[in-house]
């Protein structure tokens, strides 16, 4: 808890009373070369002048158990990296290296260092300083190799810091790096991607040619035998270089947890008999307040992983939030995560998927409705300017695409012509109907117009005429539409055109209907009952709410691109609307 708060005076007490107590009891270490406390540096001689131009270095270490003050293997210079970069948390680091300097090269459950930690996290300021404290040494000479050892290290990932930085886009933090350690993007991964393939992966092309421009000869593999030139050609990219208190939480009560963390800040890191912590439940359960209580003040409570390797938004296969809003087509977790310039778009998960990989997968085949959310999700990702993997998409979409079932999708829309065909007539009988019983009437036969309408000079019945006319236009072009729909011998593909063409007019010819009603009834009332016959209209727009629907819809996705992408996308929003109401 010291640690996380960076008070390095208590931290400085706590280890000089854990220091003296361990003093007697600890064995004598064996000398060996370059031996830096509890880590122990291998020092080779370079086979030729090419390979390195110092030793190389290798680095063994592991985390014992009682180093770790965490439920993820933890030490306290990990917690102190990983919180961040200020004065005070210098300061910490610099008093538990001091006290147990090996601490540097432990790593955590992950396999994670606290360099690792500090990068993750973006806290440049706090890597530079766990290096230079490495580059300080002891006077023996040998603390270049050290240095290299420990930036060297992988974690369970194969991954050094410099990955980190990489994937944080952080060119200065990756500059320092390769500064202290030039060939450090040369450390071959264990079948995963090199620092330049993820770069180039990522689209940061900055931090590739820095990494190329400090060392030609870095490493260029990737996953599954790729390399960063497969990447670069698969993006179209162009490369220059060389060959080319769990109850609480669960109910959400914000004072109840207040009081909880105020009075055990530990109770937010401590897990239950699943291992699922506290925001886990309130994240499962819905709580937006409760997760907001947790996270104030205790940002390192959305990195803790329950017993299936997730945290509250991440799940243990690589995937973001935003994957996860892809996967089940939330739009309304989607938007607001898309709005955030901050959120990649091109990250890939386990299994190398992007988000628009992702989406095309989750995509359905066939008919079906035109605000599906997951249709919406892959069109925004694309107008966004998401890309796809690193695949051959002939494979891609052989292994992952569903395929389109011709006899499931035919009886599907033979099922439903049912309901489309009865609506429809329906329609075009009333709209008949209704436009040789006119409201108001007609005039007498000894009139000069008789036979014609009694309210033909007004304007809202004018408005009637028109709207029953299309509604009884809409509903025929409806049942035409559905009859090509509805019959076997078509093609799948015309029938499937042709069942969305029917649906839509019949749609269209509803809303007709309905406006005919409302200025049937207002020509009528309105002489003599206005403001019933003004608030019979206002009623009968309630039949408009789908079109309120269509417009809110589409227009939330418009206005998160409009932030996204920036003025850049003004016109999509006003161009949205106006085709969605032209529809």
């Amino acid at each position: 808890m010291a640690a996380r708060r960076g008070d390095w005076q208590q931290l400085e007490r706590l280890l000089c009373k854990k220091g003296d107590a361990a003093a007697a009891a600890a064995p004598q270490p064996v000398p060996t070369l370059a031996q830096h406390d509890d880590v122990v540096v291998h020092v080779e001689e370079p086979a030729t002048d090419d390979a390195v131009d110092t030793a190389e270095v290798s680095i063994s270490s592991v985390t014992a158990p009682a180093e770790a003050v965490t439920v993820a293997g933890d030490s306290v210079l990990h917690v102190v990296a990983s919180r961040g970069d200020g004065e005070e948390f210098l300061e910490s680091a610099t008093v538990v290296y001091g006290k147990s300097s090996h601490l540097l090269g432990t790593r955590n459950k992950n396999g994670d260092t606290p360099l690792h930690c500090a990068a993750r996290a973006g806290w440049g300021g706090m890597v530079t300083h766990l290096v230079a404290l490495a580059s300080a040494g002891n006077g023996d000479g040998l603390e270049k190799i050290k240095v290299k050892a420990i930036l060297r290290m992988r974690n369970e990932q194969g991954e050094t810091v410099l990955h980190e930085a990489v994937r944080l886009g952080d060119r200065d933090m990756v500059g320092r790096l390769i500064t202290e350690d030039p060939q450090l993007a040369r450390v071959p991964p264990a079948d995963g991607a090199s620092p330049l393939y993820l770069a180039v992966s990522l689209g940061h092309d900055a931090i590739a040619r820095q990494l190329y421009d400090k060392d030609k000869a870095l490493s260029y593999s990737g996953p599954g035998g790729r390399t960063a030139l497969h990447v670069a050609v698969l993006k179209g990219k162009a490369i220059h270089w060389k060959y080319g208190s769990h109850f609480a939480a669960s109910w959400g009560k914000r004072e109840a947890i207040n009081l909880l963390l105020e009075a055990e800040t530990s109770a937010a890191y401590q897990p239950d008999r699943n291992e699922s912590f506290p925001i886990h439940v309130a994240a499962f359960a819905n709580r937006v307040k409760a997760v907001s209580v947790l996270l104030h003040g205790r940002h390192d409570c959305a990195e803790l992983c329950d017993a299936k390797g997730r945290t509250f938004l991440h799940d243990k296969d690589g995937n973001t939030a935003l994957h996860l809003a892809v996967r089940f087509g939330n739009l309304w977790i989607f938007n607001p995560l898309m709005k955030n310039c901050l959120v990649k778009l091109n990250l890939t998960n386990s299994k190398g998927q992007t988000l628009l990989d992702l989406s095309w997968i989750m995509t359905p085949v066939g008919v079906h409705y035109g605000l599906n959310p997951r249709i919406r999700v892959y069109k925004l990702l694309q107008d966004a300017g998401a890309q796809n993997g690193t695949y051959r998409w002939d494979l891609f979409h052989e292994e992952h695409i569903p395929k389109l079932e011709q006899k499931e999708e035919a009886q599907k829309i033979t099922d439903s012509t049912q309901t489309i065909g009865i609506g429809s007539v329906l329609i075009a009988t009333v709209a008949f109907a209704a436009a040789f019983a006119l409201p108001g009437g007609y005039r007498a036969d000894d009139h000069r117009n008789g036979g014609t309408p009694t309210l033909a000079e007004y304007y809202a019945f004018d408005v009637f005429i028109i709207a029953n006319t299309l509604a009884f236009i809409c509903s025929d072009l409806s049942i035409t539409s559905l009859m090509y729909a509805g019959v076997a011998a078509v093609d799948i593909r015309t029938r499937m055109i042709s069942f969305v063409l029917s649906a839509t007019f019949m749609a269209s010819s509803a809303t007709r209907l309905g406006a005919a009603f409302a200025f049937g009834l207002c020509v009528v009332l309105a002489p003599v009952a206005r403001t019933t016959a003004v608030a019979s209209c206002a009623i009968t727009a309630l039949a408009l709410v789908d079109v309120a629907w269509f417009i809110w819809v589409v227009g939330t996705g418009e206005l998160m691109l409009l932030k996204r992408l920036g003025i850049r996308a003004w016109w999509r929003l006003a161009w949205a609307i106006l085709l969605t109401l032209l529809q």
